[in-house]
């Protein structure tokens, strides 16, 4: 899904970018229009471009790419919590369902970063009417992983810490879009600092807590070694903390109508913003303490590939196929060619002696006694050794 997207929304930007070059150094007008003015001179160009033409062909890029950083992290997400719930993926159906009618509706919804460039009223409620609707499978799959942990033995883990922060997070960033949907509320909104909040609390879970998580779930499949759960966690908690502090006030000052391109940081409407500017040395001095919070785990990752513990194979006994190639793998990765005898999320199934069972496994554990008698040809759909 993810190259799918990448295959069709980077040609539009590659052809912009041609044209911009032509406009620049040829002479051409793609995107200049008659009458425009370059530092106090009457532009001699031919004109008759459109600079909305850029905006198109710009945000038909940039509003899929941001579900091609989301729609990964997704799958990460959807994995550590499998695992650490020891449960599996409530509705995992319509949650795949939901990524492909996500991934598509992605790239027909670009227009609504435009209601302030003058589109009429048709053109408006269509890019409205898809902006909601894309909403619709954004919550099916947050619901998919939030009732997963429903019920379940929940080991907090480190990765798990992180997928759990990603839930009510991501969640916020999801339901603080739904505003910008509206033309109305968005022309008060738009490009303002409620806009860099929303932004960032789609994109700082849904990609770099997912990042993380996948880091410290899958190091020790790739290393042969566990990172320190002390200093994963002395990386966690003030990461976690310190991204809401740099990014929920920009809501507050995105509410007071602060414009988000000030190149003296709002200093010019001081009179006009008074009572939020302040929030800029705070989300100033968080930005810093989130960067110097990130050391323990540049630590942590360069120390624990020599001196972490040595694991074995599974050590999270998860079920996926990579945790049945050594730890850390050798070239080409699996010893023999890998088998999937069941699907991904083997988890708690009643009747089995532990609460997973790996899809590389082919023993099949029944829940109730097989009788003696029982038929060569069941005991090997079952997985008993068949009688002599």
């Amino acid at each position: 899904m993810t190259a799918f997207l990448l295959l069709l929304a980077f040609p539009p930007l590659e052809a912009a970018a041609i044209m911009q070059l032509m406009d620049r150094l040829s002479g051409s007008s793609l995107f200049c229009p008659t009458g425009l003015v370059i530092g106090g001179t009457p532009w001699h160009g031919s004109g008759g471009g459109s600079p909305l033409l850029w905006q198109h062909l710009f945000w038909f890029l940039g509003h899929p790419e941001v579900y091609v950083l989301i729609l990964p992290g997704l799958g990460i997400i959807a994995e550590i919590i499998a695992n650490n719930a020891r449960k599996p993926i409530w509705g995992y159906n319509q949650m795949v369902y939901g990524l492909f009618v996500l991934g598509f509706l992605s790239m027909i919804v670009w227009a609504h970063h435009m209601y302030l460039t003058g589109m009429g009223s048709a053109v408006s409620s269509f890019f409205q009417l898809t902006t909601i609707i894309i909403s619709v499978p954004t919550i099916l799959i947050l619901s998919s992983l939030i009732i997963s942990l429903w019920g379940g033995a929940i080991r907090f883990t480190s990765p798990m810490l992180w997928a759990t922060a990603f839930l009510p997070l991501f969640g916020i960033g999801g339901l603080t879009g739904i505003p910008l949907a509206f033309n109305a509320p968005d022309t008060f909104l738009h490009d303002t600092y409620y806009i860099i909040a929303h932004f960032h609390y789609v994109i700082a879970p849904g990609t770099i807590f997912a990042l993380f998580a996948g880091v410290e779930y899958w190091y020790p499949k790739a290393t042969g070694r566990m990172m320190n759960e002390t200093l994963n966690k002395c990386h966690f908690w003030p990461t976690m903390i310190l991204m809401n502090c740099v990014f929920f006030p920009m809501f507050l000052q995105g509410m007071a109508g602060m414009h988000r391109r000030m190149y003296d940081g709002g200093a010019s409407y001081e009179l006009l913003n008074a009572g939020v500017l302040h929030w800029n040395v705070f989300i100033s001095e968080a930005a810093w303490l989130m960067g110097l919070a990130q050391i323990p785990f540049i630590i942590n990752f360069c120390t624990s590939w020599k001196y972490g513990r040595k694991v074995s194979d599974n050590p999270w006994e998860a079920t996926s196929l990579e945790w049945s190639a050594p730890s850390p793998p050798p070239h080409g990765n699996f010893l023999i060619p890998p088998v999937a005898y069941r699907g991904p999320y083997e988890y708690s199934v009643p009747g089995h002696p532990t609460d997973f069972t790996m899809q590389a496994d082919p023993l099949r554990v029944s829940p109730t006694p097989i009788a003696s008698d029982t038929p060569q040809e069941e005991r090997q759909i079952i997985g008993l050794p068949t009688l002599n």
